[in-house]
């Protein structure tokens, strides 16, 4: 479930970015090693993820230095497949389960049988929000980083990544050019990220706007490609003021779809029998662009306060060509309580505008096209898919670091965060099946992570 696994991804990049990011800049001459477990929950027994994660950092005499870390995720749970919630009953397939099932009965495994045997199908409870309960995943994260100092000022930026997942696979490299003016108060950074991704989805790419359950597919597999540009500026303000601009562009091209999330077809809000099989309702594969052009803005201020205490705030702005707008903005405060005690609270406000093709269910007649036993999409593109949806975020949490000794830190970080539906509802007919239904999944969601950084 590669695109599940690349969201819920960014949220755990939330929790480790800061334990690893801020000790790496201290390794000087010596070995530091960061290390983290993460234990990611959502509410409404929904995705469950245990992360460790280890980074190996060191700069040698000649001022250069290596970056190594590694990520595994363990995901379990269930995910919203995209459907609408509905007064009625509804059985749904899981393609997941299903992939495991075959595998299983080709390797004549009678433990995995057992464990997927009856996960092939779910029915979702009148009014409940329609959830795949096989949702269960691994992912190993691999990246490499090399920086060199070289002649007049500038600095080099090396680097790779590896991601592998059960259905994702994704290879990157990136480099960037650093240089220092104004006695090094002022850096200047040029980088580009070129990514290249392999998409195999159980049971193969669902032909896009056709009907769930039908079989028909687009072959095993397909690509995406992204391509990604940052200009940066950091400039020194005063001894205790550090402020950094970056201007990020970014371009995609390929499969942007998930192919495990589907739309409700329905009739003034009443589900439809779908044609092919009276036993189960009408829902279609969701489409979206093959293209997508994003442009951000970042603005990050650190000022010391008193003797040892930091301030960090940042802000940030992404636009693209979907239509999805968002605005971001994370405070931090280091509080040095003693020499060997700090403390961080945090917050984090997040906001997004729907993309133009965002919908929680599609309506036949003037959406799609039903005669007899014929099902045409009048639409290109559509997605329920509540990460397309427009929402606001919030997050908050608190870190406590303690120093052990000179060269070692426990840390313990926890964290919730709470999203809040900001969509119109769209119209549905007085006493149908999506009369008073929800129609955005918000999520609800709490981490606690344990680190620890030692040197030698």
């Amino acid at each position: 479930m590669q695109l599940k696994n690349k969201q819920i991804g960014k949220r755990l990049t939330l929790a480790t970015s800061a334990l690893l990011g801020s000790l790496q800049a201290q390794a000087a001459d010596y070995w530091e090693v960061s290390s983290a477990l993460l234990m990611y929950s959502e509410a409404d027994d929904r995705v469950q993820a245990v992360e460790p994660v280890l980074n190996l950092s060191r700069q040698f005499d000649d001022e250069s230095s290596i970056n190594v870390r590694v990520i595994y995720d363990a995901l379990t749970g269930s995910s919203p497949n995209g459907a609408m919630p509905a007064s009625v009953a509804q059985t749904f397939t899981s393609a997941s389960a299903a992939a495991r099932i075959e595998q299983a009965e080709e390797d004549d495994d009678e433990e995995e049988l057992e464990k997927y045997g009856d996960r092939g199908s779910y029915t979702i409870a009148p009014g409940d929000l329609p959830l795949d309960p096989s949702f269960e995943d691994n992912r190993t994260v691999l990246s490499l980083g090399w920086t060199r100092p070289l002649s007049n000022g500038y600095t080099m930026n090396l680097g790779g990544a590896y991601s592998s997942e059960g259905d994702f696979t994704s290879f990157s490299v990136n480099g960037a050019l650093a240089r220092d003016f104004n006695n090094k108060a002022t850096t200047v950074s040029l980088g580009l990220n070129l990514e290249a991704d392999s998409i195999n989805p159980n049971g193969g790419v669902p032909t896009a706007l056709t009907m769930y359950g039908a079989g028909n597919t687009d072959g095993s597999d397909d690509t995406k490609q992204v391509v990604d540009l940052m200009l940066g500026v950091t400039q020194v303000m005063n001894r205790r003021w550090l402020m950094q601009f970056n201007l990020g562009l970014s371009q995609s091209s390929g499969y942007q779809n998930d192919p495990y999330k589907i739309l409700t077809v329905v009739n003034d809000g009443n589900l439809i029998v779908n044609p092919d099989d009276p036993e189960s309702y009408l829902y279609l594969f969701e489409n979206r662009p093959e293209d997508r052009q994003k442009m951000s803005f970042f603005w990050q201020n650190k000022v010391a306060i008193g003797a040892d205490d930091v301030i960090d705030v940042g802000y940030r702005y992404m636009t693209d060509d979907w239509s999805v707008n968002s605005h971001t903005l994370d405070l931090t405060y280091h509080w040095q309580i003693s020499e060997g005690l700090y403390l961080e609270p945090h917050y984090r406000y997040y906001r997004q505008s729907a993309a133009d093709f965002y919908t929680p269910f599609l309506n036949a007649g003037s959406e799609v096209e039903v005669v007899g036993s014929s099902v045409t999409a009048l639409v290109d593109e559509a997605s329920s898919d509540p990460r397309l949806g427009a929402f606001s975020a919030d997050t908050m949490g608190l870190k406590v670091g303690l120093a052990l000794g000179s060269s070692s830190e426990l840390s313990l970080r926890y964290e919730v965060y709470q999203q809040h539906d900001d969509n119109s509802l769209k119209a549905v007919a007085a006493g149908s099946h999506l009369d008073g239904m929800s129609q955005f999944a918000e999520l609800s969601a709490s981490w606690v992570q344990l680190g620890y950084t030692f040197r030698w």
